[in-house]
C-alpha cells in the first residue's frame, strides 16, 4: 500500500486550501500528457472511484487509481521545498527488521 509523507499531507493541505478545493482527498492517477504518454496527476475529490486503493496517510484520504496500485504499492510519497516551489516525489518503502523491538 502507498504511503504519504506528513511533508506530503501538509504541501497537499496548502494546495487545497489555497485553491478552494471543492474535494476533500487526493485520487492519484494516470493522464495523457501532450507528447502523447502519460504521467501521474493528482486530483482534489471526494472519495474513490470503483477499483481505487487507498492508502495510509493522516488529515487527507489518499486513493490509487488501479492502473497505478500494484507499481505503487511499495512506495512511499513524499515532498521536499526547493527554490521553485515544494516538489513532490515517490521513494522506496524501507522494510521494517524483524529482529528490531
Amino acid at each position: 500500500m502507498l504511503q504519504v509523507t506528513e511533508a506530503a499531507v501538509s504541501a497537499f493541505k496548502e494546495v487545497m486550501e489555497t485553491e478552494g478545493s471543492v474535494g476533500r482527498a487526493i485520487r492519484i492517477a494516470l493522464a495523457p500528457t501532450p507528447e502523447g504518454g502519460s504521467g501521474i496527476v493528482f486530483q482534489a475529490v471526494d472519495g474513490p472511484e470503483p477499483g481505487d486503493a487507498p492508502t495510509e496517510a493522516k488529515e487527507i484520504d489518499f486513493f490509487v487509481a488501479p492502473e497505478l496500485a500494484r507499481a505503487l504499492d511499495a512506495a512511499v510519497l513524499d515532498a521536499r521545498p526547493t527554490e521553485g516551489g515544494t516538489e513532490l516525489f515517490l521513494r522506496p518503502q524501507v522494510p521494517s527488521d524483524p529482529f528490531e523491538g
